[in-house]
């Protein structure tokens, strides 16, 4: 029943933000005034709209939990990594230079497309708070172990750029510490709920990935 309810919460929030995405396009979409810049930033929103859908998506129909990590300290780790970059929104926007603002929406475009590469081979496993529901090892998860956190951060640069003033920074820096919090909680559920990903863990990097886990024949 908890992870019902918490299933409904979650899916609920996700729905709202892709609709209030969705609107956002809408809008855009009918602006006469068109460019490069506009377009570019406009797929950047369609990047960002197709990665909510998709957490919606694997929100729905993911796997019960094998095992949940005990405490309070993973759930606010949880809480505040995920939905900590939802207050860069109330941050007043400063105007910078349109070569950088066509840099920075590259770079979310791309971290955005990384994240939904990521999130489509995780599937019923994506989770929230720190739960282990299967072990995923293969596509991106065959370069590093957490790559979907590794992709947010590419994310994470691209909003920072867009609007790099001191306020941004500090919610980027307090969401990749808590978002360490949750790969270091993640990791010790899944080492006591699957015996194999000791092995996974001693062969695949954290973030960075090496020379030998890029190889595709490993």
């Amino acid at each position: 029943m908890r992870d019902f309810i918490g299933r409904a919460v979650m899916a609920l929030y996700f729905t709202v933000c892709a609709t209030l995405k969705a609107g956002t396009m809408i809008v855009a979409l009918r602006d006469p005034n068109w460019s490069w810049a506009r377009g570019i930033s406009v797929a950047a929103d369609f990047a960002a709209l197709g990665f909510l859908v998709l957490i919606v998506g694997t929100t729905v129909a993911r796997l019960p939990p094998v095992k949940t990590a005990q405490g309070i300290e993973p759930r606010i780790s949880a809480l505040i990594g995920c939905f900590a970059t939802v207050t860069l929104i109330a941050i007043p926007r400063v105007q910078t230079l349109p070569q950088l603002e066509l840099v920075a929406d590259l770079i979310t475009i791309i971290g955005f497309t990384l994240c939904i590469w990521c999130l489509w081979w995780l599937g019923r496993s994506f989770s929230i708070t720190a739960q282990a529901r299967r072990l995923v090892t293969a596509g991106p998860y065959q370069f590093v172990r957490h790559p979907l956190y590794a992709c947010e951060a590419i994310l994470l640069l691209g909003i920072v750029l867009r609007n790099p003033i001191w306020a941004t920074v500090a919610v980027a820096a307090i969401v990749l510490a808590f978002q360490y919090r949750r790969m270091v909680n993640e990791e010790k559920v899944l080492r006591t709920a699957f015996p194999e990903y000791s092995a996974y863990g001693q062969m695949t990097p954290m973030l960075i990935p090496s020379i030998s886990s890029l190889s595709w024949w490993r």
